[in-house]
């Protein structure tokens, strides 16, 4: 299969045939996987309580989540730490998975790989952070933002982005996210950016 470039549903930038949104592709490929590999910048609260129902109707025998930024600025609110904590914490106690934070350099990347039987079948690659997947009780609701994102098949491409993820996975660059509240690392990003910023200088040894 080639590759096919996909998008959000944005008004008017709007498409009938479902394949060619990311949210439908997301959802086709992990139904014929079995494992899910996730590296992004950012996610909403809404999207990884999404991802977490997927993973559970899907049968999904292994998901990691690694999250880039927040190390460096924090949480938004304490309502997506304490999801992500209570995600985590699931995932760990399922025996399936689990949350990381990269702390040795910002992670800017939108990385997502689908598995079956320990091979990579197919990626995600562009521009979405984990946002774009609705609650399927929620309304429908149009993007507000428009992503463009490619779906990836070649084989070699596909190798070197697994071993990308296995580099990310590492300890030397990723820690799962209950290793930085033991260290209470997120305890002043409530407070202001000069704070903050004198925060994370306190705590860049932390790991070494």
């Amino acid at each position: 299969m080639k590759e096919k470039l996909l998008y959000s549903n944005t008004w008017p930038l709007l498409f009938d045939e479902e394949d060619k949104t990311i949210e439908s592709c997301f959802i086709k490929e992990l139904k014929k996987s079995d494992r899910l590999e996730i590296a992004v910048g950012f996610f909403s609260h809404n999207a990884l309580e999404e991802l977490d129902r997927l993973v559970i109707q899907q049968n999904i025998k292994n998901i990691s989540l690694i999250l880039g930024m927040h190390y460096f600025i924090g949480f938004s609110n304490n309502n997506l730490l304490e999801l992500a904590l209570r995600i985590n914490e699931k995932w760990q106690r399922s025996g399936i998975g689990e949350i990381r934070i990269t702390y040795a350099f910002r992670y800017h990347g939108k990385l997502y790989c689908f598995l079956k039987n320990n091979e990579i079948h197919s990626a995600i690659l562009g521009s979405p952070n984990l946002s774009f997947l609705p609650l399927k009780t929620s309304s429908l609701q149009k993007c507000k933002q428009c992503e463009i994102s490619l779906l990836l098949k070649n084989s070699e491409t596909l190798k070197e982005i697994r071993n990308h993820m296995n580099v990310l996975k590492a300890d030397s660059f990723s820690k799962n996210i209950t290793s930085f509240i033991k260290n209470d690392v997120f305890s002043t990003f409530e407070t202001d950016q000069k704070e903050s910023k004198k925060h994370l200088k306190s705590n860049s040894q932390i790991f070494d």
